[in-house]
């Protein structure tokens, strides 16, 4: 091996260092922290959704603020416009908004991205497998953290009509899981005689 490819292994190597000691410094928070820190209240074993308001993307001027949401059930979804699962389950939450909005269903999308909030809105309206017309706002620090701090994506939370979180899935939604939560939260009370 001459002088030359020795100079390259050893500048791959150490850019693989500087890779792992990144990820590994990035990981260490979530891998000590076992249990999700919600900074929230709690009624019972019932957590309730921290609240949040942020500026609308994709809805100019609407301030998009959980506590307006409340009498309807819930789904704030943390997504990046580079995230291939979240990329992927996209169309069936349009499409589940779609069909249930009108009995009492919503949807936040909070995006993770760095690139901005009309990168995003760029992403929304040119979006392959359709445009979205659910509100979508940018997350911050702040909510991150509130929810147990966002490590991975797709993160979605599903809250009942009286704020709390029913439901925390971390990846992409299974395909007729929101039909199956939805359907167990929408059926009215029916009281014991």
């Amino acid at each position: 091996m001459n002088r030359r490819n020795i100079q390259i292994v050893k500048a791959l190597i150490f850019i693989l260092v500087i890779v792992l000691i990144s990820i590994l410094i990035i990981k260490t928070p979530y891998l000590l922290k076992k249990s999700k820190d919600y900074a929230v209240k709690k009624s019972g074993n019932k957590v309730l959704a921290p609240l949040f308001s942020v500026s609308g993307i994709n809805y100019n001027g609407k301030i998009l603020s959980l506590k307006n949401y409340r009498g309807k059930i819930v789904l704030v979804n943390f997504w990046a416009t580079w995230c291939p699962p979240c990329r992927d389950e996209i169309p069936r939450l349009e499409k589940f908004y779609k069909l249930h909005k009108k009995d009492g269903f919503a949807i936040i999308g909070l995006s993770v991205n760095n690139q901005g909030k009309n990168y995003v809105l760029h992403f929304i309206k040119t979006f392959k497998g359709g445009i979205i017309t659910y509100p979508v706002g940018m997350a911050d620090y702040s909510i991150e953290k509130a929810y147990g701090n966002i490590y991975e994506i797709p993160q979605s939370f599903l809250i009942d009509r009286n704020g709390y979180v029913v439901k925390h899935i971390t990846g992409e939604i299974p395909r007729g899981y929101l039909t199956y939560q939805f359907n167990k939260l929408n059926k009215p009370n029916v009281s014991k005689k």
